[in-house]
């Protein structure tokens, strides 16, 4: 939860790290006591099983197993519990921290909030940059071939099949990319960071391009 102002607050850190550990301990714990009952009840079926059949056939009844295992059962449960409650008192101390210092630690975190937004903004507009130059070779290339059109082969061959689109041709129904919606999630991303203004985009390469021809 603190990791970014973890090593600002080196108390905060300790208290951190005495809940983590305290927890982790405690699931053992409760897997230990788990585990211990599943053999406790499955010991008591077979001791009381040996000791039918030895009755039955005048034979010394076997020692049971069973009782050192309950034994060490109600050692788990004991060591459980008071794991439990170290941990309760951890985490009431952690607590009492976090409101005496509530101010500071908000500060802290509001410092990690602005640095990683710029963080992500930087990547963002590197990758924005990319993709409006990805967008304007499309453009290009587009434009290439409505004015310069390579000349038609003559149809020698067998008949091809036909895929027909009904409606107007766009990306969402030919499978292509959303260039608006790629462009708008980078352009939020960005403005995490320091207002910066980018040049260009997809419909102001469209239109420069129609003002061009």
């Amino acid at each position: 939860m603190f990791d970014q102002i973890i090593g600002k607050v080196p108390e905060l850190s300790k208290l951190e790290s005495t809940v983590s550990d305290l927890e982790a301990k405690h699931a053992d714990g409760q897997a230990r006591v788990q585990a211990l009952a599943v053999k406790t009840a499955q010991a008591l079926e077979d001791d009381l099983n040996r000791e039918a059949a030895a009755l039955n056939s005048g034979r010394k009844v076997p020692n049971a197993s069973e009782p050192g295992l309950r034994q060490q059962l109600e050692g788990a449960g004991r060591d459980a519990e008071v794991l439990a409650r170290r941990l309760a008192l951890a985490q009431g101390e952690k607590a009492r921290y976090l409101a005496t210092h509530h101010a500071e630690i908000l500060s802290l975190l509001a410092e990690a909030h602005e640095s990683e937004g710029q963080r992500v903004a930087a990547a963002a507009e590197a990758a924005l940059q990319g993709l409006l130059r990805r967008f304007a070779a499309e453009d290009a290339a587009r434009d290439l071939q409505r004015r310069y059109p390579a000349p038609a082969l003559e149809n020698s061959g067998s008949p091809e099949s036909m895929s027909i689109v009904f409606g107007n041709l766009t990306t969402r129904n030919t499978g292509g990319e959303n260039r608006g919606a790629l462009e708008g999630v980078l352009r939020q991303l960005v403005a995490m960071g320091d207002a910066t203004v980018i040049e260009g985009g997809a419909e102001e390469d469209d239109e420069s391009g129609e003002n061009a021809a």
